[in-house]
């Protein structure tokens, strides 16, 4: 095998550091721009774990886990949410767990969270970005549960269909993100609220 036995001129040893030295600073600048780029285009790391949070949501309500639930209560309705639901007549307590303590004609419009939840096929969890505040810059989104065997994604872009099946098909839950951490902004499972009929 030839072996190399020459010298390298300093001179040109020390371009051939320069230049090294320059093609890492550009890899290195490329790679912080692209990474600003896709940040900008996809707010995708907030939404993915709000996604997440939503598996989460969808796994205490199927399990019947108040306290998980109560950790991502609005504060100011979870001392007063903890006492309802230890009722298991109260509103909140029939809106999430069991219709069947509803009256009757409300029984059979509405369906609670778990059945919902627990009569889907396919669970399906979609969060829709809603964008950032004008006033105040915050980001809000809504994270859907919904069966993907009977409901499409076409489906979930109509604001007609979404308030049409909220009652029986359509769960939904709103979220903000303050400090890197989403917060809910309704009651649990937007209980007592129309949002999913509301024209904004």
């Amino acid at each position: 095998m030839r072996r190399f036995t020459g010298v390298i001129n300093p001179k040109k040893e020390g371009t051939i550091f320069t230049v090294c030295i320059g093609v890492m600073m550009i890899s290195c600048g490329f790679v912080v721009a692209l990474g600003a780029q896709q940040s900008t285009k996809h707010p995708g790391g907030a939404l993915s774990s709000l996604r997440q949070l939503g598996v989460s949501a969808a796994k205490a309500v199927l399990d019947k886990d108040v306290s998980w639930l109560l950790r991502y209560d609005r504060p100011d309705l979870r001392a007063e949410d903890e006492i309802s639901l230890k009722d298991k007549k109260s509103d909140l307590y029939c809106f999430l767990f069991d219709s069947a303590c509803l009256s009757a004609g409300e029984r059979r419009s509405v369906r609670s969270v778990y059945e919902k939840l627990s009569t889907a096929h396919e669970l399906g969890i979609k969060v829709v970005d809603g964008g950032r505040s004008p006033r105040d810059g915050t980001r809000y989104a809504i994270v859907l549960f919904y069966d993907r065997s009977t409901i499409s994604q076409q489906s979930l872009r109509s604001r007609e269909f979404l308030c049409k099946e909220s009652l029986n098909r359509i769960a939904s839950w709103s979220f903000k993100l303050v400090d890197g951490k989403w917060q809910s902004t309704t009651p649990l499972f937007d209980s007592e609220t129309d949002t999913l009929c509301s024209p904004d």
